[in-house]
């Protein structure tokens, strides 16, 4: 016989139906409220990417000149492929102090050859910003040799990505090389118009973090070839009559710096080439040999604010995020200790309001989206940078102007305080 309704026989059939209805009404608010987000940031993007930027003016005495230069190494097979080529094949990009002919006009960020195939970024399209450097422009300061820097690039980064840095560091008279590592980098267009795309190989693996260990320290093992190998180039130039760049180059003054992976790469290469006086680590865990060997060269770690807090988007991921970066935070406090120990040469930095994008284009390219997922931080992006060139400059101008092995690094810069690294401070003179 069926029961009529009302009787508390239904009743707890009752409160599931209203429970359930209570649960799809929240389910299907919070499907709209991630839809609008996303529709208000796909808003964002497209008028965002339509926007002209022009990058920070670099603000030292000289022009830059940039020039673009195919490179290959016939003593090296590259180890990731052989679908340009057997020998590893680089592109490397040269900004440099120039006197630019009057009415010159900038280069392309990314020369459009190469924008075309890249993948797709969240970010203002490549012909809508502007850059300050010449192409091809002549060297300024005829008979004048500069210090000689070599940038290697976070992963999956170009060296047009670090254009701001770059430039203002060529603008104060320096030499600054970039190099795009074949396969890891996202693509490398050559001059023949062969190019080379990202491949896994040469990529870090999901999975364990002794398989990313060991991937990063194949990588590094790579890249520092790649180092090497450029540093041996431009040597050649140096020596070369016919090179624009004869007699131009100071070997008696080469800085390495890298972001991120490419931080491990500068730790490494400086850890094993005479020719490294200096070196800069931008926000980046050490792999490779470097680990073993320890640093012996004045040595900045440039890092983010490790003082900030988590993102609102980073408090909703469970803490995993939030576990990652403090892991990934005092992974490096303990690699800093370790290669440092018993050199007063190492020192860190870090720069207020900075997460680990800041130190890129990134920051004055970017959607606030960047900001609220917390791959930037809450500083001005230009701002940000502007700390961040003034603290590697007085760094290279003190480490590779002065000979000794543990220069007077000033305690304070405009937006920088330097600090000895661990029981060094205990072995400075």
């Amino acid at each position: 016989m069926p029961q009529l309704s009302g009787l508390p026989a239904d009743k707890p059939l009752a409160t599931g139906i209203r429970v359930v209805r209570s649960v799809s009404i929240v389910v299907l608010v919070m499907i709209l409220l991630v839809l609008t987000t996303i529709g208000l940031l796909g808003l964002v993007l497209h008028f965002k990417e339509r926007e002209q930027v022009v990058l920070p003016k670099p603000t030292g005495p000289y022009a830059v000149g940039r020039s673009l230069f195919d490179w290959k190494d016939p003593n090296r097979t590259d180890p990731y492929s052989k679908s340009i080529g057997k020998d590893r094949e680089l592109m490397v990009w040269v900004w440099y102090p120039a006197t630019p002919a009057p009415g010159s006009k900038p280069a392309e960020y990314i020369p459009s050859a190469w924008a075309s195939e890249l993948p797709w970024r969240p970010m203002t399209i490549p012909s809508k910003v502007r850059v300050h450097a010449v192409p091809n422009a002549p060297l300024a300061g005829k008979g004048k040799s500069y210090p000689v820097v070599v940038l290697s690039t976070g992963f999956g980064n170009l060296p047009s990505d670090y254009t701001s840095l770059i430039e203002n560091l060529a603008s104060y008279g320096y030499v600054v090389l970039g190099i795009t590592n074949t396969y890891s980098a996202p693509v490398v267009r050559f001059p023949d118009g062969r190019v080379a795309r990202h491949l896994r190989a040469a990529s870090f693996p999901r999975g364990s973090r002794q398989a990313i260990e060991a991937a990063g320290n194949r990588i590094v093992k790579v890249w520092a070839a790649d180092v090497h190998f450029s540093l041996d180039r431009l040597q050649e130039m140096n020596s070369n009559p016919k090179s624009r760049f004869y007699g131009r180059l100071d070997f008696t003054k080469v800085g390495l710096m890298g972001d991120s992976l490419g931080g491990a790469v500068a730790a490494e290469v400086c850890s094993s080439d005479p020719r490294c006086k200096a070196g800069i680590d931008i926000n980046g865990n050490l792999f490779g040999s470097v680990l073993k060997t320890g640093i012996k060269r004045p040595f900045l770690f440039l890092l983010s604010d490790w003082t900030l807090g988590p993102s609102w988007v980073q408090k909703t991921l469970s803490g995993v995020s939030l576990r990652r970066i403090k892991e990934h935070e005092s992974e490096i406090q303990r690699q800093m200790q370790e290669v440092c120990r018993g050199f007063a040469g190492c020192w860190d930095t870090h720069i207020k309001g900075t997460r680990h994008f800041n130190f890129t284009d990134v920051a004055v390219l970017y959607s606030p989206g960047l900001e609220w997922a917390g791959f930037l931080g809450p500083v001005d992006g230009r701002a940000g940078l502007a700390s961040a060139s003034s603290c590697i400059r007085t760094f290279l101008d003190t480490t590779l102007k002065q000979p000794s092995s543990t220069p007077a690094i000033p305690g304070k810069e405009a937006g920088c305080h330097y600090e000895r690294v661990g029981n060094a401070a205990l072995q400075a003179p």
